[in-house]
């Protein structure tokens, strides 16, 4: 069912990338093409914008005083018309009828037979399809004409060459964008497995953790429904009479308590709501103090204790929580003893850290499941017998305090037998 749940993220992740890589390239392919088009065209919009100031430009001359003047240019009538290169000029009377068909020659007319003239937006220019080539035109009112019965002038220009460069570019545009696309969606589905995996392994952890508090808390929960109902059942026995259930029950629920504090502690490790507190402290005398208490419960249980404090140093830490990491790790080491075995904790400094050395030569731990002891509620043993275990909580509680001292903890293989614990923090 799991499995299924993430190949449908990954698949959803995918197809969303996908889209979302083809809408891009779609978009900045439009936008590319949108401008070189507007690029190939500009010149022949200017071109074809300059006819106004070319025909403007010309002085009225009537056909009487070219007659008059023969050293005149014979081109001067086109010159007159404001025509530029390329610019082919095409004369309309007021019905629509083109009077400068022998100017514009035999060829261009039978293409330009096809055009009406166009004079709802003049001096704008505008694109037309005759056959198979495109022109690009623009329409101006007659002026300084040497043909009285000329109304408006046009200025027609050919844009193939640049029409198959527009089409040309837009293939290869259209031929690179999918290959790309293609390559997007490959390099998608490669991101999609890598940047899904560590979203998937949050959320299947998440679940186990819910899992797992959900069982240890309904355990406990379960047991004192069962007592206190028996308890209503003999409304008139004496509370002496009934001390284990009311004993069973109180100690179930200082369960409760000690799980619900440690959810919480590590309900602020995720949020890093929880500041530390530190000042200096004489390292040695720290140790001393702490150890105390589990010496004597050591020596009550017929189990050899050893220290050795090598740290005549003064640190900058937290010592209720370092005192907590002390208290989760000596705890473990004598609930996995047993009677004549040895527990011991070495301190150390070695350069600008402190060194913590706890072990004991226990049951130890299986060298598979050394990695995961620092999971949350992972246990060893599976029946979650608290006569054995605890909640699973403590070493990571640990372990987060730790780093929170930018700090490292780690389960060393130990050389005799056992578990061997090293916490390493920096001094300052």
């Amino acid at each position: 069912m799991k499995n299924t749940i993430q190949q449908r993220q990954q698949i959803r992740f995918f197809i969303y990338n996908v889209v979302t890589f083809a809408i891009i390239f779609l978009i900045f392919g439009l936008i590319i093409y949108q401008q070189v088009q507007n690029s190939l065209y500009s010149s022949v919009n200017s071109e074809l914008l300059k006819q106004k100031e070319r025909l403007d430009n010309v002085p009225p001359v009537s056909k009487e005083g070219i007659e008059n003047q023969p050293d005149l240019p014979k081109n001067m009538e086109q010159k007159r018309q404001g025509s530029g290169p390329g610019v082919l000029p095409v004369e309309w009377d007021k019905n629509g009828k083109i009077l400068n068909q022998d100017a514009i020659g035999e060829l261009n007319y039978a293409l330009f037979n096809q055009l009406t003239l166009d004079t709802t937006k003049l001096g704008t220019v505008k694109s037309v399809s005759v056959g198979e080539s495109s022109y690009r035109y623009i329409v101006f009112k007659a002026k300084n004409s040497i043909n009285q019965d000329a109304a408006y002038i046009q200025f027609i220009i050919s844009v193939k060459a640049e029409e198959q460069l527009a089409a040309s570019f837009g293939e290869i545009l259209i031929v690179c964008s999918i290959v790309f696309w293609i390559f997007s969606i490959l390099a998608s589905y490669v991101l999609a497995r890598k940047s899904m995996r560590p979203i998937l392994l949050s959320w299947q952890k998440q679940t186990e953790f819910v899992e797992n508090a959900s069982h240890e808390l309904r355990t406990p929960l379960t047991i004192i429904q069962n007592k206190l109902e028996g308890l209503l059942t003999k409304p008139n026995e004496r509370i002496v009479d009934e001390i284990e259930p009311i004993a069973l029950s109180l100690s179930e629920i200082r369960h409760l308590s000690k799980l619900t504090s440690d959810l919480l502690w590590l309900s602020r490790a995720d949020s890093n709501q929880t500041l530390l507190t530190k000042e200096p402290v004489l390292l040695n005398d720290f140790l001393a103090e702490c150890l105390a208490p589990y010496q004597e419960i050591a020596a009550s249980q017929g189990k050899y204790f050893w220290t050795k404090l090598a740290s005549p140093v003064i640190a900058e830490i937290d010592k209720t929580r370092i005192q907590q990491v002390l208290v989760i790790l000596l705890d473990n080491a004598l609930k996995y003893t047993k009677e004549k075995e040895t527990i011991g904790l070495g301190s150390f400094v070695e350069g600008n850290y402190w060194e913590l050395m706890i072990s004991d030569t226990g049951s130890g731990i299986a060298k598979e499941n050394q990695e995961r002891v620092f999971e949350r509620f992972f246990r060893e043993e599976k029946s979650r017998n608290r006569g054995t275990g605890g909640t699973g909580l403590g070493l990571p509680i640990a372990k987060w305090i730790v780093e929170l001292h930018q700090g490292k903890i780690e389960l060393v293989e130990n050389t005799s037998k056992g578990c061997l614990f090293k916490v390493r923090i920096p001094l300052t």
